[in-house]
């Protein structure tokens, strides 16, 4: 018999290869070979599925990637890290979610919660390095931006070329702000 896991982590290969369309407890049962009351020895229902599916996600795609991003020493390294891992972690897997969202207000409330997350994050670590917290709201609000931006553009196949091209331009915005706010 499956497990719990085992059909969360169906849910995530369907979302990446077929999006959201590919979450449904049928689709999965046919994809793991089993039957749907396997499916629902594990979740009440699509919802309760949808929501530790998410639930998921929102750990590994927020939690331990702000807690990665955190471990840098400068403000440029905290970003360049925070642009990084979100490039690494499977972005088709967040197009789809933002996808799914626009359908689904239970999946748009994890997506609001995910990106205020990560923006109060970058937001917090910002205004402790820069004096000014305008210009620290907006370096924040650029990086975030381009987190979204870098997975929905077609850099999201090229992580490296992404991040190296959001650092430098962070790197320019930083350097024309005042050198007090550096």
């Amino acid at each position: 018999m499956l497990t719990r896991d085992q059909w969360i982590a169906a849910g995530f290969d369907a979302l990446d290869q077929e999006g959201y369309p590919g979450v449904s407890a049928e689709r999965l049962a046919r994809r793991l070979n089993v039957t749907r009351g396997s499916f629902y020895h594990h979740f009440r229902s699509k919802e309760d599925f949808v929501r530790a599916l998410l639930a998921q996600w929102e750990s590994d795609y927020t939690d331990r990637m702000l807690a990665y991003a955190a471990e840098g020493r400068t403000l440029d390294d905290v970003l360049a890290r925070y642009l990084v891992v979100a490039a690494d972690k499977q972005p088709q897997r967040e197009i789809e979610i933002r996808a799914w969202a626009r359908q689904d207000p239970l999946v748009a409330e994890y997506q609001e919660r995910v990106d205020s997350t990560r923006l109060s994050f970058a937001i917090s670590v910002c205004r402790a390095r820069i004096d000014d917290p305008v210009d620290a709201e907006l370096i924040a609000c650029f990086a975030h931006l381009c987190l979204i931006g870098g997975q929905q553009s077609g850099h999201r196949n090229q992580p490296a070329a992404f991040s190296q091209l959001a650092q430098t331009a962070l790197t320019r915005l930083r350097s024309s702000l005042h050198p007090s706010q550096l």
